[in-house]
């Protein structure tokens, strides 16, 4: 029996956008049953009354809703008002600026026939290129790090591994996120990051799909292209405090490299920081916002990559931005092929890695 799909689409000030992503979903090729829950934001232009009139005309049979906040709550609180009114088997988020192929549902829904995987998800195409080519197609079963349990791997939510952060373009299993209490943080603005990060410490099984199924659009004025520096700031601040608050809950103390995970992100962070022309005002906030960045790692032992340990080591007494920052530019770039910074990693790198609960 084929299994029921849940599509959720958060809608808000999308009205030159709006018809295009409907569409794709109503051009669906999938046999089984399609529900399409539209949340509606609380925007300032007619793009929920431009999806209705769409539904209106429709006569397909997939099954529409449309639900109003009373409010603009985000698309985190969007997402979530979706994911708690579903009723199919599996969930679909697809952001209303973006589109998907004609074939998304029914390539995504193929491994199924197999097993019940927790997520199935394909490649995405932006400005037209292909952005997923790291992970052949197939299963792959995941588990994460525990203190006192077997040798496992994270899911990385970027690199080597090809999984990407968004949470657009996979199908999951409605019960996988419900019992993992895998929801969005409402008032973040990179909440698929934090999600992510969520879904790493997760165990799971997931299926690759060798197919462009999901269309991404890049637009002015949306939150990642947000032209206004210090407000970008400040959603990499809220995005790093949730990470933080995260790495210091009794419940993630219990998994092997927790740090190590919360420190790639912190490093991603700053990085960002980085590449922003900021004024003494901004760097102040920054400095304000992050210091104490390690606070939240037990000690050195908490750490198994050698440039982390590196940062953990001439960071520690000054855990400042601008000191990250130098040492950044004097032990990992300037001094990285020198005899001495080889030395200091080498050295580091001969401390156990703790892999116990702190």
């Amino acid at each position: 029996m084929l299994p029921k799909v849940s599509i959720v689409i958060p809608v808000y000030n999308v009205e030159p956008y709006i018809e295009e992503c409907l569409q794709s979903v109503m051009r669906q090729s999938y046999r089984g049953e399609i529900e399409c829950i539209l949340v509606d934001d609380c925007g300032t232009d007619n793009s929920i009354e431009v999806a209705e009139q769409l539904i209106a005309d429709y006569h397909g049979t997939i099954d529409f809703k449309v639900l109003h906040h009373e409010h603009h709550r985000g698309v985190s609180a969007a997402r979530n008002t979706g994911m708690d009114a579903v009723c199919g088997d599996y969930v679909f988020f697809l952001d209303s600026d973006d589109w998907i192929s004609d074939d998304c549902i029914e390539r995504l829904t193929g491994p199924l026939s197999i097993k019940q995987y927790d997520f199935v998800m394909g490649h995405n195409e932006y400005d037209g290129k292909d952005m997923f080519v790291t992970c052949p197609e197939g299963e792959y079963h995941k588990y994460v790090m525990k203190s006192g349990g077997h040798s496992r791997k994270l899911l990385k939510p970027i690199g080597p591994s090809g999984i990407p952060v968004a949470v657009w373009n996979k199908l999951f299993r409605k019960c996988f996120l419900v019992d993992n209490q895998l929801y969005f943080e409402v008032g973040k603005i990179y909440e698929d990051t934090i999600f992510s990060f969520d879904l790493s410490f997760v165990e799971r099984n997931y299926y690759v799909v060798n197919s462009i199924t999901y269309y991404y659009r890049s637009r002015e004025n949306s939150i990642s292209t947000n032209p206004n520096q210090f407000d970008r700031i400040v959603g990499h601040v809220g995005l790093y405090q949730s990470l933080r608050n995260r790495a210091s809950q009794e419940k993630y103390k219990g998994f092997d490299r927790i740090y190590d995970a919360y420190l790639y992100w912190v490093k991603i962070i700053f990085g960002r920081f980085a590449s922003v022309e900021m004024d003494e005002m901004m760097l102040d906030y920054i400095q304000k916002e992050t210091y104490g960045f390690l606070d939240v790692i037990p000690n050195i032992t908490y750490l198994s990559n050698k440039h982390d340990r590196v940062i953990y080591f001439f960071c520690k007494k000054d855990q400042s931005y601008s000191r990250y920052q130098y040492v950044i530019q004097q032990y990992n770039d300037k001094y990285a092929h020198r005899l001495s910074g080889r030395i200091m990693r080498n050295l580091l790198g001969l401390i156990p890695f703790k892999k116990e609960k702190p």
